[in-house]
C-alpha cells in the first residue's frame, strides 16, 4: 500500500490487492469479449490486472477442469445470459456451474492435451519467449519443399486433434449437464485456434498456406544474420543491449553460420556490398539447407512467395517485421528520404560508434561507388561505337544514378548530424 497524489491535490491511498497470487499458474480470460468467450492457461512467472483477470486454484485438477469448462460450447451460451454485455467479470466467472464430474481423468487429459497443442503452436512463433528454431529447420531436409510438405503433414495432424479434442471437451460436458437435446459438441474449423498465421478454411477442408511459412523463415534468417539465433545452438542467443560477435562465438564457439561482424546489413536494389542481405541470405540458405540443392531451394522461395528474393527484402521485408513484431521492431531500419539507401541493424547490439560506421564504411562508401558506375555510364554514352539503344540505356542509367545520389547526400548531413 502506498500514498499516490490524487489530481485535485489530495493523498490517496493505493492499494495492491492479492500480491500473495502474483506469479502463480492461474487460468485468465479477457474482460471485454467481443467474440466467443475463451480462457487460457497461465504457466508460473505472470501477472495479472483489471483487462487480464485470472484465477488461481489449489488444486491442479481443478483449474484444468474449469479451463475446459470456460472453453466450451455451454460457457459461450451461458456466458450471454449472465452477462450480456462485452464484459465477463469475476463475478461473471464465479457463477460458472462446475459440476464435480469434470473432474475426471477422460476429461483432464483432454484438457492437457489441448494445452500442449496451443503451446507447440505459440512456441513455434519468434514472438514466443520460448522460441528456439524455425519450423522448416526443425525437419532437417534438404530441400525447403520437402520441409513444407513435412510442416503440413505435422501441424494438419496437431490442427485435426485438437479439434477432435474440443469436441470430445464438448460432449463430455453436455453429457454431465444432461444437455443432448439443447447443445451439439461440433466445433467449425473456423474457431480452432492454433495455425491462425498460415491457415484458412476452404470448402471445410483446412489448407495451409505456405507463404506465410516461408515469411517465416526469412524473418527467421534475419534473425540469424544478426546473431539473434543460432540454428546450431536453437535458441535466444544474442538479445542483451551491446552484445557483438565475440558474445555469439562465446556460446557457439563453431558455427555453421557465422552472423554479421558489425551489425550493418545494407538493403539495397542491387549486390553494392559483400555483406548485403541477400549476399548474406543465400549464405544461410546454404548453411541451412545444404549447397545441393541450393538454387532450387532459392528458386523454390521466389516463385512461392511471387517475387524476386532482392526485391522482397527491399520493399516488403521491414512492413512484414513491424506488423510481426506488433509495431515494435526489434531491428531498425535506416533509411534514406526517397529510401535508395537503406541498412539494418539489430537493437540489441547497439554500439556508440555504430552510426559512425554506417556513414562512414556504407552510406559515403556507397555514394563513391554511385559516382563510379555513373561516370562509367557517362564515357560509354559518349562513344560512338555504340548503338542508340545502348546510349539510351546508359543516359538512363544516369538519369537514375543522379537521383540516388541526391537522396543520398541528402540522408548523408542527416546522418552526420546523428553520428556526431
Amino acid at each position: 500500500m502506498q500514498k499516490t497524489l490524487h489530481p485535485t491535490g489530495k493523498r490517496i491511498w493505493a492499494h495492491n490487492f492479492n500480491l500473495d497470487h502474483i506469479f502463480e499458474s492461474s487460468i485468465t480470460w479477457s474482460d471485454i469479449t467481443s467474440g466467443f468467450l475463451s480462457s487460457r492457461f497461465n504457466e508460473q512467472g505472470f501477472l495479472f490486472d483489471g483487462s487480464g483477470t485470472s484465477a488461481f486454484f489449489k488444486k491442479r485438477e481443478e483449474q484444468l477442469a474449469i479451463l475446459g469448462l470456460i472453453n466450451t460450447q455451454f460457457s459461450k451460451n451461458y456466458s450471454e445470459v449472465l452477462n450480456p454485455t462485452l464484459h465477463f467479470q469475476t463475478g461473471d466467472f464465479r457463477n460458472m456451474p462446475l459440476n464435480r464430474n469434470l473432474i475426471n481423468e477422460e476429461f483432464i487429459n483432454l484438457v492437457n492435451k489441448a494445452i500442449i497443442i496451443a503451446k507447440l503452436d505459440w512456441d513455434s512463433r519468434e514472438l514466443s519467449w520460448n522460441f528456439k528454431q524455425n519450423e522448416l529447420i526443425k525437419q532437417n531436409k534438404s530441400k525447403i519443399l520437402l520441409a513444407l510438405e513435412d510442416f503440413i503433414n505435422y501441424w494438419s495432424e496437431k490442427f485435426y486433434e485438437l479439434h477432435f479434442n474440443e469436441e470430445a471437451l464438448n460432449l463430455q460436458f453436455i453429457e454431465i449437464y444432461g444437455l443432448t437435446e439443447e447443445l451439439t459438441p461440433q466445433v467449425p474449423f473456423q474457431e480452432i485456434t492454433v495455425l491462425q498465421e498460415e491457415s484458412k478454411i476452404v470448402n471445410g477442408k483446412l489448407f495451409i498456406d505456405p507463404i506465410p511459412v516461408l515469411l517465416q523463415l526469412l524473418s527467421y534468417s534475419t534473425g540469424c544474420i544478426f546473431g539473434r539465433y543460432g540454428f546450431d545452438k536453437p535458441r535466444l542467443i544474442l538479445a542483451n543491449q551491446g552484445e557483438t560477435l565475440q558474445d555469439f562465438l562465446t556460446q557457439v564457439p563453431n558455427p555453421s553460420f557465422i552472423p554479421d561482424e558489425d551489425n550493418i546489413i545494407p538493403v539495397l536494389d542491387a549486390e553494392w556490398f559483400n555483406d548485403d542481405i541477400v549476399g548474406r541470405f543465400k549464405v544461410f540458405l546454404k548453411a541451412a539447407f545444404g549447397n545441393e540443392h541450393f538454387e532450387e531451394n532459392l528458386q523454390y522461395i521466389e516463385d512461392t512467395i511471387g517475387k524476386d528474393i532482392r526485391k522482397y527484402f527491399v520493399k516488403d521485408f521491414y512492413n512484414d517485421h513491424i506488423k510481426r513484431y506488433k509495431k515494435r521492431p526489434i531491428y531498425w531500419m535506416f533509411s534514406s528520404p526517397k529510401g535508395h539507401f537503406k541498412a539494418l541493424i539489430y537493437m540489441h547490439r547497439y554500439q556508440p560508434d555504430l552510426c559512425c560506421k554506417l556513414l562512414n564504411d556504407y552510406l559515403q562508401a556507397f555514394i563513391s561507388k554511385l559516382e563510379a558506375a555513373r561516370q562509367t555510364q557517362t564515357m560509354l554514352s559518349l562513344r560512338e561505337d555504340i548503338s542508340a539503344r545502348e546510349k539510351t540505356v546508359a543516359i538512363k542509367e544516369i538519369d537514375k544514378q543522379e537521383l540516388m545520389l541526391k537522396d543520398c547526400r541528402e540522408y548523408e548531413k542527416t546522418l552526420f548530424n546523428i553520428a556526431t
